[in-house]
């Protein structure tokens, strides 16, 4: 505890309780008003006076200040040395406080010292506690003390007294008013603590009035709001109404319109017909003439000839024209399955059909098999047809593995990756499997994007050299010989740490280091080297890392973005989740 901002030993502290004790329950049932506490949970009544004199001994042993309250109140208890120094001027205090300390004994006299209104006295006690070994002031000294003092303490106060007049009260007059001058005392510090409190009482009564005006003018503004808001509903259901209206003249108007321009046309053309239709009709029978005598026609006899001479002829015609109808449906069957909305599930049988098809009867004309149809369309269209992430999770897989063996370019696995994440975006929203199972592993591996932009945890592991390799397309400029250089760990931490600048992910970019060691990039981000020799550095070191938070049971989703393929084997039956270097650039526009 503290006193004017200066510490008050524990002596001290328990002869304050000890002023609790003296205290009458009056005081303390009247003290109720303005220490609510020391009776929360018990009527305020004289039974459980008990109850909140031990309250108030809890809060002296562990407030760190003394409230105005409890002064107030502890001026209240009856006490000699506390008598004392009330009456006693600062001038006979400064004179004599050692002395009276001793005969007193010193923790009670510096306990009503403190209790003092007045600063002076308060500094004086502060002073001899400063000089005062209160870890030997046991009981015995005190009273020796006190008996070799009291021999002297007469002639001291009468000397006292002749200094300071009549402001000293003798000590038999001290001692015979006890009684009385303690009853003045504590009558005037109840007055003063019933006047602190009816004053409280009336500014709360003020400003609770205020606030009740506050709340009325509020509602008012709230009923006025709310009838104009009623008012504008009523007016926009109007306009709606008188909107319907308008479209149906509209559509009246133009229906009426459209059988006029119709009916205008066929008196027109009905005028008109007789002028043309005899030159027409000469104009036909001319170019039948034609026909019949032009070189085409003779083509397309003689073609017409030889299929009736050569069957095997007529046939391969036959079936090269069943070939490009099925190709030209089967085109249109695959740009339907990646452009609509929601595909019908049985495009993609129907597809199925019309290559194995088409298959059979480029077998029968002996003709080279070719390309039915691009791999990049056939696979956008499973992309679009997947119902769940774990459909579109076997799509993704067989993407990473023919990225693997570089069966795409670049720009087609950019824009498939793209397509995987725009898809399983919408199969989140869609779902909304991150609300419902934010609290564990996600069902798919499709997350890092909606997690990052939803701010949900998650503990992210790079191969940073593997990465720099796989995007040398991106980071190649700060490549020498072939190598990353130092610039291009720069440019990648750079660059990640402006994706991830928001709470939620917890990023560890590894990197080859002779030294073991770790930077710290921000909260979200830390720079990780490895240490020791030899190959396959960076791996050992993440999967140290991986195999202690598996173990610990953590239930952090865990990612980790790397393209070797045994490492990420290794990782994955951790349970974390894989995702290529370019892939990770695509969800995360890097």
């Amino acid at each position: 505890m503290e006193i004017d901002d200066r510490p008050v030993p524990d002596v001290i502290i328990a002869a304050f309780c000890r002023l609790v004790d003296h205290l009458d329950g009056k005081s303390i049932l009247d003290a109720a008003a303005g220490m609510a506490t020391i009776f929360q949970g018990h009527r305020v009544i004289a039974q459980n006076v008990p109850v909140a004199r031990q309250r108030i001994k809890s809060l002296l042993n562990t407030d760190r200040h003394l409230d105005t309250y409890t002064t107030v109140l502890l001026r209240c208890a009856a006490g000699l040395a506390n008598d004392v120094v009330v009456v006693l001027s600062d001038v006979a205090l400064r004179i004599g406080f050692s002395d009276l300390a001793s005969y007193f004994g010193e923790a009670d006299f510096l306990a009503s010292a403190l209790l003092d209104e007045r600063k002076s006295v308060r500094d004086l006690a502060h002073e001899f506690i400063a000089k005062w070994d209160c870890t030997n002031s046991d009981n015995a000294r005190r009273e020796a003390a006190a008996i070799a003092t009291r021999f002297n303490y007469s002639s001291f106060f009468e000397n006292v007294k002749g200094l300071l007049g009549d402001d000293l009260l003798s000590v038999s007059h001290m001692h015979g008013d006890h009684d009385q001058v303690a009853k003045h005392k504590q009558d005037k510090v109840l007055a003063s603590v019933k006047s602190e409190l009816d004053r409280i009482t009336k500014k709360g009564e003020r400003e609770g009035k205020g606030f009740q005006d506050k709340i009325t003018g509020k509602q008012k503004e709230i009923d006025r709001l709310s009838n104009d808001l009623l008012a504008i509903r009523n007016q926009s259901k109007i306009r709606d109404e008188e909107l319907s209206h308008a479209n149906r003249e509209n559509a009246e108007l133009q229906s009426s319109l459209q059988q006029g321009i119709e009916q205008g046309v066929r008196n027109a053309l009905s005028a008109k017909l007789r002028q043309w239709l005899v030159p027409a009709m000469d104009v036909e029978r001319v170019l039948e003439g034609a026909r019949q005598s032009d070189l085409v026609c003779q083509v397309v006899e003689a073609l017409e000839r030889q299929r009736a001479a050569d069957l095997h002829y007529g046939n391969r015609v036959a079936l090269t024209l069943l070939i490009e109808e099925r190709r030209r449906l089967l085109a249109e069957i695959q740009r339907a399955r990646v452009e609509a909305l929601n595909p019908l599930p049985e495009l993609r049988g129907i597809a199925v059909q019309l290559e194995r098809e088409i298959g059979d009867l480029v077998g029968c004309l002996g003709l080279p098999g070719g390309e039915i149809g691009t791999s990049t369309s056939g696979i956008f269209a499973r992309i679009n047809e997947a119902q769940s992430l774990d459909e579109l999770s076997k799509v993704r897989q067989f993407i990473q593995q023919a990225a693997v063996f570089e069966l795409f370019g670049v720009v087609d696995l950019n824009l498939l990756y793209r397509a995987v994440d725009s898809k399983a975006g919408f199969l989140y929203d869609k779902a909304e499997l991150l609300s419902e199972h934010e609290a564990g592993h996600p069902k798919s591996r499709f997350f890092l994007r909606q997690a990052l932009a939803r701010g949900y945890p998650f503990r992210l592991f790079i191969d940073g050299h593997n990465v720099l390799f796989a995007l040398e397309n991106i980071f190649g400029q700060y490549f020498v010989n072939g190598l990353p250089e130092a610039k291009a760990r720069v440019a990648l931490t750079d660059r990640l740490d402006r994706v991830f600048d928001k709470p939620g992910p917890d990023v560890l970019l590894y990197f080859d280091g002779n030294d073991q060691n770790q930077h710290t990039i921000s909260d979200q981000m830390r720079v990780m080297y490895s240490g020791g020799t030899g190959k396959h550095r960076t791996d050992e070191a993440i999967l140290a890392n991986l195999t202690y938070l598996t173990q610990s049971g953590s239930s952090t989703p865990i990612c980790l973005v790397t393209r070797d393929a045994d490492f990420a084997r290794q990782a994955r039956e951790m349970g974390v989740n894989i995702i290529d270097p370019r892939e990770f650039a695509v969800s995360i526009d890097l």
